[in-house]
């Protein structure tokens, strides 16, 4: 039966924050590297990463951090500086061979600052680099790009090679009647897409299976705290189902493959897989005024979508909307007015008719580009006197973006 309108969930994941850094600490710890101390200028970054958290003289004590399910340990060894995180302890036998096989492969790389690191049946992912050599550019890409891969990584190795894991970081579960929810919210959530989906085959529309190839994996992140083996499956599949260079008709494929299996998710298994984690570095970059505006202000895709609408295709608009409403909240960390106002736009349109919703979005999204049109002048005052400065931090998180 054809879909009418989408219901908004309330989410039961914790938003994504992001701590104000000051950026005058990393110019600090750029300055002491190019005059030869290496040792202060380590020091400097991560007060710069870690506002209002102590740091200790890393000759005497190591200092950690969590990431997601992973801790990271920075300590300096001898004459070197040292960042590790625990990935998993390996299994007997043949699986071993093939979890080192998927580590090899997917996560060494040549020219990468850290790699994997075995020392007897710990696999851990580790950067050692002379303390003298240390460049506060280097540090950077390590702490974000490699506790974000262990982190990516471990649920995998996990479920895939029963690979054992080790010194991880705690996960606060949900009360059983959260699990509940989730669980009713994720069984629809996977029937409303395989329903899109129909939709989608008949239309044979680029634009709509983009739209909901995103959907699919937004929605469900933008609801619940998932975590753990079902999210690295639901990510393995994502690489395929929201890949546009692929061929439409093996994305289509590969999301009603996807649906179908977590649809067979218990109960019991999707509660083992939620759970709220903790990001001393936030994995997603913060949500400005400008990137409001580069979605939902006066851009093209707006005009694609404004087109749509014009041209009697209000399922087309409506949808678009909704999927890009769940992308921006994944995929940013907001201010907490501007995310409100997004599930407020939501929670509106929720089982309205399609025709209904296109113009309420229509109207919620304008009404969110004037509101925030002044701050996003300050914001590109504030960019001239800091540009440069988070060229390098910001990288990962801009890359892959989900729609």
């Amino acid at each position: 039966m054809a879909i009418n309108g989408i219901t908004h969930a309330a989410p039961l994941r914790r938003t994504n924050k992001r701590p104000t850094l000051d950026y005058e600490l990393f110019e600090t710890a750029v300055a002491l590297a190019d005059e030869g101390r290496a040792l202060e200028s380590l020091h400097k970054v991560l007060e710069h990463f870690f506002p209002g958290r102590p740091i200790p003289d890393l000759t005497k004590e190591p200092f950690s951090f969590v990431q997601g399910s992973s801790k990271v340990t920075v300590r300096i060894d001898g004459d070197d500086v040292v960042a590790a995180v625990a990935l998993v302890k390996l299994p007997p036998g043949g699986s071993a061979i093939a979890a080192m096989r998927h580590v090899l492969t997917n996560i060494a790389c040549t020219g990468q600052l850290h790699q994997p690191r075995l020392h007897g049946d710990d696999l851990y992912l580790e950067y050692r680099d002379a303390v003298s050599r240390m460049h506060p550019a280097k540090l950077v890409e390590v702490l974000q790009r490699m506790p974000a891969e262990a982190d990516d990584n471990d649920d995998w190795l996990i479920g895939q090679f029963q690979a054992t894991p080790f010194d991880r970081a705690d996960i606060a579960t949900l009360s059983t009647e959260d699990v509940k929810t989730a669980h009713a919210f994720w069984t629809s959530h996977w029937n409303e897409v395989d329903e899109l989906l129909k939709d989608c085959q008949k239309k044979r529309s680029y634009f709509f299976l983009n739209e909901l190839t995103a959907f699919a994996y937004n929605r469900a992140m933008a609801t619940l705290p998932l975590h753990g083996f079902i999210h690295s499956r639901l990510r393995e599949a994502l690489s395929t189902f929201n890949d546009t260079s692929e061929d439409p008709m093996k994305r289509e494929a590969s999301l009603a493959k996807c649906s179908k299996d977590m649809k067979a998710v218990t109960l019991d298994d999707l509660g083992k897989n939620l759970g709220h984690v903790t990001y001393a570095l936030p994995p997603v970059a913060q949500g400005t005024p400008k990137v409001l505006h580069a979605y939902i202000g006066d851009c093209d895709y707006m005009d694609t979508v404004a087109e749509l609408k014009k041209g009697g295709k209000s399922m087309d608009a409506a949808f678009a909307f909704i999927s890009t409403y769940y992308f921006l909240l994944v995929r940013f960390a907001w201010d907490e007015a501007i995310e409100k106002d997004f599930l407020a736009g939501l929670e509106k349109a929720s089982g309205k008719p399609w025709k209904e919703v296109a113009q309420i979005l229509t109207d919620h999204s304008a009404m969110m580009a004037e509101k925030y049109e002044d701050l996003e002048e300050d914001e590109d005052d504030d960019d001239e006197e800091e540009e440069g400065d988070e060229d390098g931090e910001e990288e990962e998180t801009e890359e892959g973006d989900e729609e």
